[in-house]
């Protein structure tokens, strides 16, 4: 039987990698640091409401293992077994966990084990460099680092499959079974029999495409329906002034794309337009927002959109709003959010815009960004 190793056991973890690899007759373990995640694991079972475009149906998980990253190195076996390596990880969390797994590849190399497969599911782009070298440095000698380079494909993945739960224990999922995780090729393991992955190319292309046309407008509902006073993407996008901040967004981003990237409209139309399940799933505000310190970079979603657009002479007007809209997040619970507001507060408006967007102060951007951040406060 075909395994995977799952490292982190959250959200994504659980509800996409685990359901979709249990569900084709695969071999599952779970890997995470938090032990309130392995605890609730290891009552046996957990519940995945899966939402289709011609309808739902709920399937439950059994048969897994889960291993907390402990000093005994439980998970040793499952890891050298391991036809793939998923990282189910925030992009922060990655060089923890290659340090972790350093130890069980080290043995696997030494033991000249079979090929390996890792996959990277983070939605965070051009980052597969630095993963490869986490990794490297985590191994514990040259031969190790050579079996790595010639023994193991390191794959960059896009997700595009939105999956809830209260907490990251949680033992009940909500998943949207609608498209394929696409995965870069070539690959060692043989997916040719799981159902929701496609292997492609020029991974790094659409996954920029990905971020900035479906996270762009997805960021853009949070923070405008935060503003007003909605817990729920749902309630948000049937709003009608967020549904249309939305679509604006989109409508500025797609010419702006198709001129940087020399992708015709249609075709971009065509990748970002996604199908939407029968009874469509609720989503948190909460969860979508996190973090708005990254989802306002330089490279990200909403920065990245708009800087593409006034080079190639597009007004991003919605795009600022929604960038205005960003620092104007304040949720207390999230702790990237209570950081910009840290720097808004010292720094006043135009040097937090620049710290947090790696821009010049004078930069246009910075100036329209800030007036509108101004209008939401007065």
């Amino acid at each position: 039987m075909n395994s995977i190793l799952v490292v982190g056991a959250g959200k994504e973890g659980k509800g996409f990698l685990g359901e979709t690899f249990s569900t084709d007759g695969w071999k599952v373990s779970f890997l995470d640091k938090d032990p309130k995640v392995i605890e609730a694991l290891k009552k046996g079972s957990y519940t995945v409401h899966c939402h289709q475009v011609n309808g739902s149906f709920t399937r439950i998980i059994r048969d897994y293992d889960a291993y907390l990253c402990d000093e005994a190195y439980s998970c040793m076996d499952a890891l050298l077994d391991a036809d793939i390596i998923g990282l189910a990880l925030y992009p922060e969390d990655i060089p923890e966990a290659a340090d972790y797994l350093g130890r069980g590849l080290s043995e696997r190399a030494r033991r000249q084990g079979k090929n390996l497969t890792i996959i990277s599911a983070t939605n965070k782009n051009h980052l597969m460099k630095a993963i490869e070298g986490w990794f490297l440095d985590a191994l514990d000698g040259e031969e190790a680092r050579q079996w790595f380079r010639e023994h193991v494909a390191l794959r960059d993945a896009i997700v595009r499959r939105s999956t809830s739960a209260k907490t990251s224990a949680d033992l009940e999922l909500n998943t949207q079974v609608t498209c394929t995780l696409l995965v870069q090729q070539p690959v060692y393991a043989d997916l040719s029999q799981v159902r929701w992955l496609e292997l492609k190319d020029h991974l790094e292309q659409l996954k920029d495409m990905k971020l900035y046309t479906i996270n762009g407008p997805h960021v853009t509902c949070a923070f405008a329906g935060y503003l007003k006073g909605y817990t729920t993407i749902n309630e948000a996008s049937a709003d009608p002034e967020v549904a249309a901040l939305m679509r604006a967004v989109l409508e500025e981003a797609v010419p702006g794309l198709s001129r940087e990237f020399h992708v015709p409209e249609e075709d971009i139309w065509d990748f970002c337009t996604l199908p939407s399940p029968k009874h469509d799933m609720t989503d948190l505000i909460y969860r979508v927002a996190l973090d708005p310190m990254r989802k306002l970079s330089h490279n990200d979603r909403l920065t990245g959109n708009a800087l593409f657009c006034l080079k190639h002479g597009i007004d991003p007007k919605a795009i600022i709003q929604s960038m205005a809209n960003g620092f104007a997040y304040d949720e207390p619970r999230d702790e990237k959010a209570m950081e910009i507001q840290r720097h808004i507060k010292e720094l006043g408006i135009e040097k937090a815009i620049s710290k947090v967007c790696s821009l010049p102060e004078d930069h246009e951007l910075v100036y329209r960004v800030a007036q509108a951040y101004r209008t939401i406060k007065k």
